[in-house]
This record gives structure tokens, sequence and C-alpha cells, in this order.
């Protein structure tokens, strides 16, 4: 558990992983469970006496109302954003064409997750790079080696809470310019607006959605489109199914969800004494979910290990329960949208020089950069779907 918490096989963590969950549930000392079958990590998010333990999760209460949260990921909302992500991706695929090669992380994975949700928030599109580095530096927040006792950068520490600090200062600023402005059609505009019932959510609570939206939703939406790559990469023949049926980017990007996850942690506290499969578990025990080792347990799949985009991947990776992700559907429509025109587009798309290389994260499992040469770019009017012979 240490080692895979050190980041010792940051590259490839799941032989690791595999042999912690064939230990079954860890305790370490009295007030942490490390749990990684999938059983028990589907039981302990569907359980509703828990609490989301780690500073990744959504500051508002699920119980208090977030109408303008909920709406702005409706599957109506996330549909309306599709003309929007496919202009996003092909604007990014025509910034690099001429060059003949990019680079995926920060030619796609972040600029068009970075777009989109400064759209969402009704933010300026020449503030991105400016929230990039800040909301970077939030990442670690999701980090587990706290909960078990293992020490942090104090540089790290530091730069995570006056990112925190700029940034909600800086939504703050955001939510009460709306309040003072006409009626908007962004996500602060909506959540600032008196409910049926008369309420409203402070500046400060409306800043901590947007905070969290960022937080959680950039760095995880990213490292899912540039992880959806790689696996295509890895498997090239899937570039010619998914050329014929653009349709096969949703297996693709659930499978990617199952066998490399971007989130391979989540914590869960204990509201109440639970029995999970057996397993008791102390009323305040913070349980530590491993996603990425539950997604290849055996029980699941008979070779989980194994990259099959068949439509038939369970996996965990947006949570289940009381908790489950609000940006799900939008981090499934970018990173499909991305992967269909990747293999529409880049032609003879092949690894450049170089290993991929990840961030020394645990929690979440991102590339630094991945870099892919071409023999060219198909023009950008070419059809998102092919017409019917």
């Amino acid at each position: 558990m240490l080692r895979f918490l050190g980041g010792d096989a940051r590259a490839d963590p799941y032989p690791l992983l595999n042999a912690i969950r064939e230990a079954g549930p860890v305790w370490v000392g009295d007030g942490v469970v490390v749990l990684s079958s999938y059983a028990h990590c589907e039981a302990a998010l569907r359980a509703t006496d828990t609490v989301p333990a780690s500073a990744g999760d959504c500051p508002v209460s699920p119980a208090r109302p977030r109408p303008g949260a909920d709406h702005a990921f409706s599957p109506d909302a996330v549909a309306a954003l599709d003309p929007l992500v496919r202009s996003l991706v092909d604007d990014r695929l025509d910034s690099v064409a001429a060059r003949g090669r990019l680079e995926v992380v920060s030619d796609l994975a972040h600029p068009v997750p970075m777009a989109v949700l400064s759209h969402l928030l009704g933010l300026p599109s020449s503030d991105a790079q400016w929230l990039h580095r800040r909301v970077m530096a939030l990442s670690p927040a999701m980090d587990a080696r706290s909960t078990l006792g293992l020490a942090h950068d104090p540089a790290v520490s530091a730069q995570h809470r006056s990112a925190e600090t700029e940034v909600e200062a800086y939504l703050s600023d955001v939510a009460r310019t709306r309040r003072r402005g006409a009626d908007g059609d962004d996500l602060p505009a909506r959540l600032i607006r008196p409910d049926s019932h008369g309420e409203r959510l402070t500046d400060a609570e409306t800043a901590s959605i947007g905070r969290f939206l960022l937080g959680s939703g950039y760095a995880t939406t990213a490292a899912l489109v540039s992880g959806c790559v790689l696996a295509l990469l890895r498997a090239p023949h899937e570039i010619d199914v998914l050329r014929r049926d653009p349709g096969h980017a949703r297996n693709l990007v659930e499978e990617t969800l199952r066998l490399d996850p971007p989130l391979q942690v989540v914590q869960r506290r204990a509201g109440a004494e639970l029995d999970l499969l057996g397993t008791r578990v102390p009323r305040g025990t913070v349980m530590v979910l491993l996603l990425a080792a539950a997604h290849r347990d055996p029980a699941l799949l008979a070779s989980p290990d194994v990259f099959a985009p068949d439509g038939r991947s369970d996996h965990l990776a947006f949570r289940a329960g009381p908790y489950d992700c609000l940006g799900a559907p939008l981090a499934r429509l970018i990173a499909r949208s991305v992967l269909t025109r990747f293999a529409q587009r880049v032609q003879g798309a092949r690894f450049a020089l170089g290993t991929p290389s990840y961030h020394a994260r645990t929690a979440l499992r991102g590339l630094r950069a991945l870099w892919v040469d071409a023999d060219g770019f198909a023009p950008r009017e070419l059809p998102w779907y092919p017409v019917p012979a």
C-alpha cells in the first residue's frame, strides 16, 4: 500500500493494486480501512450513512438544493453543448495540423475541458491559463496520503492553499457581478436566483460549487481524455472501428474508465456503524476505496486486465449511490468527441519518441505528456458521422 501511495509504481500501478486487493480489507490503525474489491467498494459507495471524506468532494451538501447546477448537467443541457465541444476539438486540431505532431495533454486534454467549463461558468477565455495553473494546484488535495498519515510536501500544500484562496475570491467576484447585473444564463447566474421556496445560494456557496466543478471536474476530465487517446494508440485496430462507427467511442470511453480510471482512489467517512459484506466498519471510520483495484477484480470479469471495449464495462469511476458525479455526462461527452475526431482527422497516428509520463499523484492518475506523430490531418470539413453507403 505504501509503495502505491508513494508513487513507486506510477507508470503501471496495477500489479501492485491487484496484490493489495487479494489481501482483502486492510486496516490502518483504528480509524482507516482500505477497501479494494469491487463488491466492497460498491457497497461503501452505495451506503447511505456515509459522507465524503476528501477535499475533492462537493462542499455543498446533496441535501441543499442545487437546481441551477443540476440543470446545467441535465441530459438536455449536456446535449446542447455538443456543437460547442465539436467546434473546440476541431479548433485544437486545426492549431497543430501544420506541425504534423500533437501533444495530447496540452493540445487537447487541457484546453477543451477548460473552455467548456469556462463557458458554463461565464468566465472569459482570456483567464484560461490563469485558471489552469491554479486549478491544477488544487488536484493534490484529492490525494489519499494524508489520510494514512503520510506527510505532504509543505510547498505543495502551500500552493494548494494559495490556489484555493485565489480561485474562491475570483469566483466570488463573478457571483457578486451576476447578482448586481442583469439576468444571465450561465451557471453562477442560475445559482444565485431564488428557488421555488424563495431560497438562494450565497456568493460563497456559489463560488464553492464553481471551485468544486473546476477542481474536481477539470483535471479528471483532462486525465480521462488523455487516457482515452493513450488506450486508442495502444489498440490501433480500434481506430478503424471508430472511423466506421463513431458510436463506438462510447464503448472506448467506458472501458478506459474501467481499466485505467483517472480517479483511482476516493474516500468516504462512515456516519454510522456499517456492515460491508461482513466487514464491520465503526462510525467515524474513513474508508479509502481503491477503485482502480476494484475495476480489475476477477470476480467481475474473466480477463480483467485486458482492454475489451465491448459495451460491457462495469465500473465505479463516477461513483455510485448518493454521491454520483454531477459532471459525468459532460466528461463523457468531451472524451467521446475527442476520441471520435482524433480517429477521423489524425492520419497515421502513432507514438512519438519517448514514453508517456505521469503526474506524481496518487488519487488522480493523469498523463504529463503524450506526444503523437501523424502522417497528416484530415480537413475540418470531414463529416463527424460517415454518410451511409
